[in-house]
């Protein structure tokens, strides 16, 4: 499908997709009873994987300025903190027409905001779809899991597209596991695993990593050490390879 090929072509050159799941093993390892960082992995790491899909569709030059405008929004540089009120809370301020915050929660929130003025205009169908997608990570950084989580199962019960779908359906196992769902996030997981096998295999290495991440979480860490091992028997080329290693490493010394 389209955006397996184009995925294929982008990691050619890794830099752009191997940090993704560099951040993920990093945020994991760092943070294990937070699972917010995983909403910027979702957020981030797939962004160019659905533009191909979803990018070039949108003819509408108003509904691409808005959608990059939020874009703009949620990546601007903070302003300083020496910069806040009397009270020390962060304010808004406006700067080459997009909102800059002292806060990433504000950020976050402006860039959430945007993204609700655009669906109210343009509307959830073709670009909306993205945009909605990414208000769901935001949504899961904020520490709202639960509202991230009905976006991602909106978008992947509507999804025409299946590789699209994988990823939706990994935002719902994401915001499962940051509500501390383990078991129901084992089984979103599990489920999207064996539908990457009956297919063409793509994104098969990241459900069986997300399996093994949650099976360690549980104390479960020799079912996780099975599975790593075998995403590097039938996923030789994984571009997980470094962080699976790193786990196994890890499992041998306990």
């Amino acid at each position: 499908m389209l955006v397996a090929r184009a995925l294929e072509k982008e990691l050619k050159r890794p830099d752009e997709f191997v940090t993704f799941w560099t951040k993920l093993g990093q945020a994991i390892s760092a943070h294990r009873g937070k699972v917010a960082a995983l909403a910027v992995v979702v957020a981030l790491g797939v962004g160019a994987v659905w533009g191909v899909t979803i990018y070039r569709r949108s003819k509408a030059a108003k509904a691409t300025l808005a959608f990059e405008r939020i874009d703009r929004i949620a990546n601007a540089d903070l302003l300083p903190a020496k910069d806040a009120d009397d009270t020390g809370k962060a304010t808004m301020e406006e700067d080459d027409g997009i909102p800059h915050a002292k806060t990433e929660s504000e950020r976050l929130t402006a860039a959430n905001q945007a993204a609700d003025a655009y669906l109210a205009v343009f509307g959830s169908a073709g670009l909306g779809r993205k945009v909605l997608f990414d208000k769901a990570g935001r949504l899961l950084v904020l520490g709202a899991p639960g509202q991230a989580e009905q976006i991602y199962q909106d978008l992947a019960g509507s999804e025409p597209d299946h590789d699209l779908g994988l990823l939706e359906r990994e935002g719902v196992a994401l915001a499962l596991e940051a509500e501390g769902k383990l078991d129901d996030a084992l089984r979103a997981f599990a489920s999207l695993a064996e539908e990457c096998q009956a297919g063409t295999k793509f994104y098969l290495d990241r459900a069986w990593y997300g399996q093994a991440r949650i099976l360690e979480r549980q104390g479960k860490g020799k079912d996780a050490a099975k599975i790593l091992r075998e995403i590097l028997e039938k996923v030789p080329k994984t571009d997980l390879r470094t962080q699976i290693d790193d786990r196994l490493a890890l499992a041998s010394e306990k």
